[in-house]
């Protein structure tokens, strides 16, 4: 089932597995928006956090930036109530099933437009032809299946592709490259596929292989240095396991391949005890698998080398999805594997 309006929020809010101060102000915010009453927020939010891995699953899109964009988007209800009544119209041309009308009257309703969907599904003489819509009802683009559907039509965002080489590469009719909020560095190239590649210019060592999904390991390396500036910026420990006083650099994460195995390293600032490296491994064959850790290492470091195998596992698994999502490709990932400096993933198309 869809997700209702404040379930989006929460997902947003939630994206990086953490909420932050100001995703909670902003979900208050976002309550009153909705006119929702607190019972019902509780009531939806209890529903939501019971599974919080749907997180992935039911979000449209990315972290606090995105949710404020979100919510800015829906403080212009004068232009929001024509564009819903032309998606509504978008609709039957497309084909509207009963379960879709049904979870899409419920989003749209709960933001206050379920009258003007309504009317442009009814009453389509009163709807204009869709030429786009603004990002703030993509959600309702998905759950009517217009991003699909009509891939000609997207959400109203100019930008121009870029010169440059390709770091990620999406081999898929229905892919499109679009701008990375979550990565403004990475931007839409010219290619003959849906590409991305870096602000700066940057070229590839080697040339991208075969594969539907395919990124190299510079951005699976700038992801993780986003995530665990996130958690930084939550006033969370970077690492799990790490004790207090001790503190991760970002910026010093480094990855490693060698055969089927990746490692991941990173400085720790030991305050007067200086600085050190640990590192921890994962083995992509079938599956992803964390190596164990060097035998006689203490318990806190043994702590510290599993926390940074799962944030290896945690970023190969989200940063696909994130890739996906931002392409507008509704494809579930097969498997996964590693060609010289790159990650190849094949797609359940």
């Amino acid at each position: 089932m869809a997700p209702t309006p404040f379930e989006h929020g929460l997902a947003l809010a939630w994206s990086d597995g953490a909420l932050s101060r100001d995703g909670a102000i902003m979900l208050e915010t976002l309550q009153k928006q909705l006119g929702l009453s607190d019972s019902e927020r509780a009531k939806q939010e209890q529903l939501w956090l019971a599974d919080i891995s749907k997180n992935e699953r039911r979000s449209f899109g990315d972290g606090d930036q995105i949710l404020r964009e979100w919510l800015e988007g829906l403080n212009d209800r004068q232009s929001l109530e024509p564009v819903t009544r032309s998606m509504g119209r978008a609709a039957l041309d497309v084909g509207l099933s009963k379960s879709a009308w049904s979870e899409a009257f419920r989003f749209a309703d709960g933001l206050g437009l379920g009258e003007e969907l309504a009317n442009g599904i009814w009453l389509e003489e009163e709807a204009e032809p869709l030429d786009g819509w603004p990002p703030a009802l993509d959600p309702l683009a998905i759950i009517l299946g217009l991003v699909i559907a009509l891939p000609q039509v997207s959400s109203k965002q100019d930008f121009e592709l870029s010169d440059g080489s390709a770091f990620v590469v999406i081999r898929n009719q229905d892919a499109k490259s679009a701008p990375l909020s979550w990565m403004p560095d990475l931007v839409p190239v010219e290619n003959e596929n849906c590409a991305w590649g870096w602000k700066n210019g940057a070229t590839p060592t080697t040339e991208a292989p075969d594969g539907d999904l395919v990124y190299c390991n510079s951005v699976l390396l700038a992801w993780i240095r986003r995530l665990i500036t996130m958690r930084h910026q939550r006033g969370e420990s970077s690492l799990d396991g790490l004790p207090d006083g001790l503190q991760v650099m970002p910026s010093s994460t480094e990855i490693e391949r060698k055969e089927d195995t990746l490692n991941l390293s990173m400085i720790v600032d030991l305050g007067e005890n200086g600085l050190v490296r640990p590192w921890a491994s994962v083995t992509i064959g079938e599956s992803i698998e964390v190596g164990s850790a060097p035998e006689g290492l203490a318990p806190n470091w043994v702590k510290i080398h599993d926390a940074l195998g799962n944030v290896l596992v945690h970023a190969l698994e989200t940063l696909p999805r994130q890739l996906l999502q931002a392409s507008g490709t509704n494809s579930d990932l097969k498997s996964v594997r590693m060609e010289e400096g790159w990650i190849v993933h094949d797609l359940d198309s």
